[in-house]
């Protein structure tokens, strides 16, 4: 405990003598030199929602919107190591229970200083507004009350933390601040819900400003989302250029993912990440001689998220119901998951088991008994487990039965995009069907499977959310009752948003308690063993199933300078430091 307070206590002491501003960037992403001008290409698979970060849950959203936003802390894009960001540095309290910021000196890009009047503007209405869409209220709480946000002065905040928080710096560096400036006025602050509805996608440009390298200029509705170089932005090089390089930052909405593909191989964006049935073409075609490198790294990174299929443990439908949420069931169903072909036929070979959802590569978290735990691929004890569960060929038809006598069915729900999802529900129908459960599949558009998951709208389906480098910052997903516990909403309370153990099992107890102790616990042994028994009642009781986790692949137009792969196997690239040779 001493020698990680010790630790702790250096790298506080590393981050308060951080005093320059502006920031200079990491020297290898800028290793290649630099050139300033042109325009970035980049691809969205589907349209944003909205460009409010806290209001909405949709990825495409947040790539765009985080460049233009910033948090406090600020996450290395191809490390994850935590840095100075909007604070240029911070000091803790000797208990450990207060952290207080010094606010960098920057300005917003029309110009309007930044000051702590933004951070608890964004604090109190957003991030801890438990009914703000993407809000991230469960990160900040802890021992069942929230971090309370003081003012010092116009360039200090002082967090006063409810107990010792060991993620909080994780934490900070996925809250983007807003500015005060532009959106008090169009919120009612005695309607939370209201914050819901700023920043949507007809919002004039004039009416947003930006903290990040870029700023909105245009949205064409599904066409592409158009940024500009924000000249304030407060990040240079280390020969003190201003950064970023290219003047604009173009997102084409491309939906499909051969078409994006396409105008990847023929120069029309510059950057991608890669399909992994795409991958073995594009890399023969690069080594052919394409105009373009094609990047193959291990799974270090959130992205791509880990692929999972979930059962609705509240659906409409009361057979459904009581089958999904019966543990038993899940379990067949795991022994029904054929992971090695799909890896084979999906991911041609270039994905892994990708943890629970803790990534292999993830040392301080990883908890390898898991493996002992996990169900390989066998059907014969998948169709016991069901017959066990009562559920049989009572019409010897091919297809199981409830006791009621009705057919054992169940639509499973799948993004369009990216296709691999789709891949791996087929590939599951069909061994799930040699059991005698009918699966229908439906194929939706991403933003509209986003919403029925959302809503609970939907009865079994295959999703995907980013592991992160700490639990912590997935709390909000798979501890019981939060925000995005979507496949068991019951346990949370619609009301209050308050997690009520009322319609939780004891194993979920049990795992709400493991991440509220990690959530406090300093000492680092300790904490990860709370989240190796998370890992493990997981791996037992499946309230998802996870399939695996695909390899990091991208591909960069040969004209993209700063986007290279180091002798580590780590592939730097980030929008503010990439230039046209």
């Amino acid at each position: 405990m001493k020698r990680f307070l010790s630790v702790l206590l250096l790298t506080v002491v590393f981050f308060t003598m951080c005093l320059a501003a502006p920031f200079v960037e990491d020297s290898l992403l800028t290793a290649q030199g630099s050139k300033t001008g042109g325009t970035l290409r980049l691809a969205l698979p589907s349209a944003p929602q909205s460009f409010n970060f806290y209001g909405v849950l949709d990825n495409s959203a947040y790539t765009v919107i985080n460049q233009f936003l910033a948090g406090l802390v600020d996450l290395h894009p191809v490390t994850n190591v935590v840095r100075p960001g909007l604070a240029e540095s911070w000091e803790f309290s000797k208990d450990y229970m207060e952290i207080t910021f010094k606010l960098r000196d920057v300005k917003w890009s029309d110009g309007v200083p930044f000051t702590a009047d933004d951070v608890l503007f964004t604090m109190d209405y957003f991030v801890m507004n438990k009914v703000a869409k993407g809000n991230s209220v469960d990160r900040f709480t802890a021992a069942g009350k929230q971090v309370e946000w003081v003012k010092i002065n116009p360039k200090t905040v002082k967090a006063v933390l409810p107990a010792p928080m060991p993620g909080i710096f994780q934490s900070l560096a996925q809250a983007n601040i807003y500015p005060k400036h532009k959106l008090e006025a169009k919120i009612d602050k005695s309607n939370p819900d209201s914050v819901n509805k700023v920043w949507l996608t007809d919002t004039p440009a004039k009416d947003f400003a930006s903290i990040g390298p870029y700023m909105l200029s245009d949205y064409i509705v599904d066409q592409k989302v158009v940024l500009k170089k924000n000249p304030n932005y407060w990040k240079v090089d280390s020969k003190n250029n201003k950064l970023p390089y290219f003047d604009s930052l173009e997102y084409l909405i491309i939906k499909d993912a051969e078409v994006r593909t396409a105008m990847f191989m023929s120069g029309q964006l510059d950057w991608m990440d890669v399909e992994a049935t795409a991958y073995p073409t594009l890399k023969q075609k690069e080594l052919s001689g394409a105009p373009f490198t094609i990047f193959l790294a291990e799974p270090t990174k959130n992205v791509p998220s880990p692929v999972h299929i979930a059962f609705n443990f509240d659906a409409s439908n009361i057979n459904l119901k009581n089958l999904f949420s019966n543990t038993k069931f899940r379990q067949a169903m795991e022994f029904a998951l054929d992971r090695y072909r799909i890896i084979d036929e999906v991911y041609q070979g270039l994905a892994v088991l990708g943890g629970v959802p803790v990534l292999p590569s993830n040392k301080a978290f990883y908890n390898p008994k898991i493996e002992t735990i996990r169900r390989s691929f066998d059907l014969s004890k998948a169709a016991t487990y069901l017959d066990e569960l009562g559920i049989k060929d009572t019409n010897k038809d091919g297809i199981r039965e409830f006791k009621d006598g009705t057919k054992v069915e169940f639509t499973l729900l799948v993004a369009n995009s990216p296709v691999d999802h789709q891949d791996v529900g087929l590939i599951f129908k069909e061994n799930v069907e040699k059991l005698g459960i009918k699966i229908n599949l439906q194929v939706l558009d991403a933003t509209l499977v986003g919403q029925k998951f959302g809503s609970g709208d939907f009865e079994a389906g295959i999703r995907a959310f980013g592991n992160q480098p700490d639990p912590e910052l997935r709390k909000a997903i798979w501890q019981p009752g939060r925000q995005l516990y979507y496949f068991h909403r019951t346990t949370m309370n619609q009301n209050t948003k308050e997690p009520d153990p009322t319609y939780m099992y004891d194993w979920e107890k049990e795992v709400f308690e493991m991440f509220e102790k990690g959530a406090v616990t300093m000492n680092p042994e300790l904490r990860k063993s709370y989240y190796d028994k998370w890992q493990e009642l997981y791996a037992e009781y499946l309230p998802v199933i996870f399939v695996c986790k695909g390899k990091n692949l991208y591909g960069a137009n040969k004209t993209l300078g700063n986007a290279y792969q180091a002798k580590d196997g780590l592939v730097y690239f980030s929008t503010w430091t990439a230039y046209r040779k």
